[in-house]
């Protein structure tokens, strides 16, 4: 009886450590190839916490453990796609790369500098994506092996670029560099600005001193010398008076050309009438007409032809225009003045028969203070600002000016407005 219950027993345990081995190795099964799903980049996947003792526990850590993966993997894909679209959004180059100057990170503005548009940048060597632009390859490696913060300008034809490199540091150990960023600005335009901004000023300065100069040794001479006769003293007045009105003119088209620069887009415009506004015009330099004996012709196809702009800078735009056609034209010459429209634009063009431009200068004429002939232009008059402020004026109402000119036989200025 007793060898009964014990084989039993025995047959009872034998079949269930057999199930327990077989669920042992169905468990082992699901948590190996849950390992190999979580070695691929599944962070999703669970396992049966239905056993109890270590191998639950071990159920229950594993699920946590992928749990936690999941949450920070997803974190670093969020920053990740953040940092990216702040990459983006940078209009400087930015490059990062580790000490063994592989690249981690660039973004387009880099990929566009160095002309290269592969998607599998990552871990390439950042001698082979910077290959076709050696100058600049050389010049962030030497700032590179400082392994410090640095910076420095370098030119490139008609480009200029300011670079910077900030050395990657480890948080707990600053002497260890593991990478660095690299920064690459181009700066062409800011020195082309302040090239302009520093000539402006320097030009200014002396076109302020030439009058007051004449201005003061005329006042002084007057104030010095009792003897002087009437019809001489009438003469040194009507200079300082002439040497005064040049300044007061000078000083409001710094004025203008200030305000236009200053305000771009945000001083009122109204619906002008063109016509009108030139009729107008025509009217203030009628005596300086008749002076030269000029034939002033205005050509337009209606009365009604309209642009919205500020009227006071289209007056401007339209009296300096007519004003240097009178001026250079020749003696008993012409001015014709044209005023058409079509579906898309309204062109406006002024001509004259007058001395013409050289082909070198064409270019130049808009600059501020660049005169042609300075002899000739300071005969007949003017600020040397003329013609910059009309082209600022047309390019704030995105309008287009080209100039036609031929020596001895006269310029042409014609100006595009989009309707």
């Amino acid at each position: 009886m007793i060898m009964n219950i014990l084989v039993f027993l025995l047959a009872a345990a034998t079949i269930l450590i057999g199930q327990y081995a077989l669920s042992l190795r169905s468990y082992l099964k699901e948590l190996g190839r849950a390992y190999d799903k979580v070695a691929k980049g599944d962070y999703t996947v669970k396992v049966k916490e239905s056993f109890s003792g270590d191998l639950g526990k071990a159920g229950k850590n594993f699920n946590l453990m992928t749990k936690d993966i999941y949450r920070n993997v997803e974190t670093l894909k969020d920053r990740n796609s953040e940092l990216r679209a702040i990459l983006k959004s940078i209009s400087n180059a930015i490059i990062a790369i580790d000490k063994d100057q592989n690249v981690l990170l660039m973004n387009k503005t880099a990929k566009n500098i160095f002309n290269y548009h592969e998607p599998d940048y990552e871990g390439k060597p950042f001698e082979m994506i910077a290959k076709d632009r050696k100058s600049l390859l050389l010049c962030i490696l030497d700032l590179f092996h400082k392994r410090e913060r640095a910076k420095t300008q370098l030119h490139l034809g008609n480009i200029a670029y300011k670079i910077n490199v900030d050395p990657i540091r480890l948080n707990d150990n600053d002497k260890i560099v593991i990478g660095a960023i690299v920064n690459i600005e181009d700066i062409t335009e800011k020195i082309k600005l302040e090239t302009i901004r520093s000539d402006f000023v320097a030009n200014v300065t002396h076109e302020l001193k030439t009058p007051l100069t004449s201005i003061n040794g005329f006042v002084e001479t007057l104030k010095s010398n009792d003897e002087i006769d009437n019809e001489t003293r009438i003469k040194f007045l009507d200079i300082i008076e002439a040497e005064s009105n040049r300044l007061k003119t000078l000083i409001d088209d710094i004025l203008i050309l200030s305000f236009i620069e200053g305000n771009k887009n945000h001083y009122p415009n109204e619906k002008v009438n063109l016509s009108e506004t030139i009729k107008e015009c025509l009217n203030l330099v009628s005596e300086s007409v008749k002076d030269k004996n000029i034939s002033l012709d205005f050509n337009f196809v209606k009365d009604d032809i309209y642009l919205r702009a500020n009227p006071e800078l289209m007056k401007q735009l339209i009296l300096n225009l007519v004003d240097n056609a009178i001026k250079y034209s020749k003696e008993e010459g012409f001015v014709k003045l044209n005023l058409e429209e079509d579906e898309k634009n309204v062109t406006f063009s002024v001509e004259d028969d007058g001395i013409g431009i050289p082909s070198g200068d064409v270019d130049r004429i808009f600059e501020r203070f660049y005169r042609v002939d300075k002899a000739r232009s300071k005969k007949v008059g003017g600020t040397g600002l003329g013609l910059a402020i009309v082209k600022h004026i047309v390019l704030n109402l995105n309008g287009n000016i080209k100039v036609q000119s031929e020596i001895d036989k006269g310029s042409k200025f014609i100006i595009e407005f989009p309707k």
